[in-house]
């Protein structure tokens, strides 16, 4: 192969990598790398910027704070409201600034980059200042202020206690709460980088990524010819692709998706590590990470395929301990893809090339993929295996097994997934049905049919501990006791799914974009409903438990939390009663309420009185 131009583009990706000497981690490094290289930036929209810019802008600035975790974009965020200001670049990046001034109109406007690096007296200087002007009606000073969110609100609790610090305190601790200002005479502006979807900006960043005018440089890269020359081109393709790309790009996104559902969040700098590693992940690379010479040695070599996109989302490009200890690969591996499967599509890729059955949807999902699909290597190792002859033959098959069944996960065609039932290869196998539910509840679209049957059974078999089928009312059950008994023979109340007599039970949409189960026991305010965030693992063990599954056995937290939620109800059926005065027992009686199962499964109750 002739000699490979080093592209300088190639060369830059690198740093928003997962490399060791984690230089992504800084705003200023890839700035610097940008000047040195002289690449064209990657821009992307972000989130509060026109807002910040136009409140400083306007005849009555507030001072603003930008929170979040790292990598969310905070110190992006400044350098650009600073530039929009006036400012200039030279100036932003000149030695080791910390605190950076200029004067907007006839104040000054003073931008912390990051709170956090600040000794502690010259933060609780600042801070002290800061908390004079935004109470006063009429600043001659206005802030940007950068800080994650457990050093905020530690270095403001170590500025000190003087009454305008304590007024900004209640604010600003008021603000990451609630979003809320409660005085609206304290002149300040919260904005959490964190709230902004991932899930958004993944696509995004993928599209920007491969459209760059850097991949102009490959157009005249000998390595750019024939077929499958490169790696990098090779990945570049499939991330762009109408048909495969699109595909990738909707799992992928989902995968993000149902994380922030679950309370984890992606970083923009991890979005950004994530797509380089895609692209450029190749486990005999330098870092794991390919350049423009090492891709070309690669693709001489058998071991191409181990660049496959479907592989580096999961970081298997890194070394296992390089991976355990990447918190973006934690994530994403925490869905099991590789290690889960179902029986048809192992029968597919294990016996799909002699099986006659099989044959012709193995040729149209394996074999047709002849770089990173059914390739060369891929075959033997799945005939040795077959065969039984090599001793070593598992060992080697397996770990291809595992990447094609991540190849799947991300390749297979729409009209296949409830065939092959695709998010069996997950962890999370109702975690289609979730995104699908989440997304017509945000529209006010009912949910689907089966979401609800399936819900009820899971809860009333967590509530009694009995296989219960009813799935058109909420059993509440109780022991009775304070007891820990696996199960609840006494019946507190049948409650109705659908509105009747006050009671309901529904699914509703949460912010930002979430699902919460909602149960009203009653008409009116008091004792109202009783709510139940719906996160895609609370979802799951509901869907579990409702196939027969064990409830503590599957997931002990769970089980716990939803034992809380039945408390709740539990109190809350008590107080309808005590204002209801419903089923006040007769003097010298007490009635007791049996849970009995018919032979459908069904539960009904028996009321036995007790004589006292």
């Amino acid at each position: 192969m002739a000699a490979t131009l080093e592209s300088r583009w190639i060369k830059f990706l690198r740093n928003y990598g997962p490399i060791p000497t984690n230089d992504n981690m800084y705003d200023e490094t890839i700035q610097h790398a940008l000047i040195r290289l002289k690449i064209e930036p990657l821009v992307f929209p972000a989130q509060f910027l026109s807002a910040i810019v136009e409140n400083f802008k306007s005849d009555s600035p507030r001072t603003e704070i930008l929170t979040g975790t790292a990598g969310d974009g905070k110190t992006y965020h400044c350098r650009e409201v600073w530039m929009a200001l006036g400012g200039m670049a030279a100036d932003w990046n000149k030695g080791n600034n910390k605190v950076q001034s200029l004067v907007v109109g006839d104040r000054e406007f003073v931008i912390i980059k990051d709170l956090s690096e600040l000794r502690a007296e010259e933060s609780a200087s600042i801070l002290d200042q800061m908390a004079s002007d935004v109470t006063s009606a009429d600043p001659k000073r206005i802030y940007l202020v950068a800080a994650n969110h457990g050093q905020l609100l530690e270095k403001l609790k170590a500025a000190g206690n003087s009454d305008q610090l304590t007024a900004m305190n209640l604010s600003v601790e008021s603000l990451l709460v609630t979003g809320v200002n409660p005085d609206e005479a304290i002149r300040l502006n919260l904005r959490d980088l964190s709230q902004a979807p991932a899930s958004d900006m993944i696509e995004m960043i993928i599209e920007k990524m491969m459209s760059h005018s850097g991949w102009d440089e490959c157009s005249s890269c000998p390595s750019n010819e024939g077929i499958n020359c490169c790696p990098i081109l090779e990945n570049r393709r499939r991330l762009q692709d109408n048909s495969d790309g699109e595909v990738f790009r909707k799992r992928l996104t989902a995968l993000i998706e149902l994380s922030e559902h679950n309370g984890v969040h992606f970083p923009v700098r991890q979005l950004l590590a994530l797509a380089t590693n895609v692209l450029l992940g190749h486990p005999k690379a330098t870092d794991g990470l390919m350049s423009c010479r090492q891709s070309a040695d690669l693709a001489e070599q058998e071991n191409f395929h181990l660049a496959s996109i479907y592989r580096n989302v999961f970081g298997e490009n890194l070394t296992a301990r390089r991976a355990e200890k990447t918190d973006l690969f934690k994530k994403l591996n925490s869905f099991g893809i590789g290690a889960e499967t179902s029986n048809r599509v192992d029968d597919l890729l294990v016996y799909g090339a002699d099986d006659p059955d099989l044959h012709e949807m193995y040729k149209d999902l394996v074999l047709k993929d002849s770089v990173y699909g059914g390739t060369p290597a891929y075959s033997r190792a799945q005939r040795a295996y077959l065969e039984g002859a090599d001793a070593g033959a598992r060992g080697d098959f397996l770990p291809m097994l595992r990447s094609q069944r991540q190849r799947l996960f991300f390749t297979l065609p729409e009209n296949h997934e409830s065939h092959f039932e695709l998010w069996d290869l997950t962890v999370f196998r109702y975690g289609g049905t979730y995104l699908e539910m989440a997304k017509r509840l945000s529209t006010r679209s009912p949910p689907p049919r089966t979401v609800m049957p399936m819900i009820m059974r899971g809860l009333n078999r967590v509530f009694t501990g009995m296989l219960v089928q009813n799935q058109d009312e909420l059993v509440l059950a109780t022991s009775g006791s304070h007891s820990q008994s696996k199960t609840s023979p006494l019946l507190d109340a049948m409650i109705s799914v659908p509105r009747q007599g006050g009671q309901e039970v529904s699914l509703v949409a949460a912010p930002r974009n979430g699902v919460s189960l909602s149960v009203r026991v009653s008409k009116g305010d008091d004792p109202g409903t009783v709510v139940l965030p719906l996160t895609p693992t609370r979802f799951e063990f509901l869907g579990r438990v409702a196939e027969g599954a064990l409830p503590s056995s599957f997931s002990l937290e769970c089980h716990e939390d939803l034992l809380a939620f039945k408390a709740k109800l539990l109190s809350a059926t008590e107080r309808r009663r005590e204002m209801d005065d419903d089923d006040a027992p007769l003097e010298g009686e007490l009635m007791l309420r049996f849970i009995e199962l018919g032979s459908d499964g069904r539960a009904s109750q028996r009321r036995v009185v007790v004589r006292t």
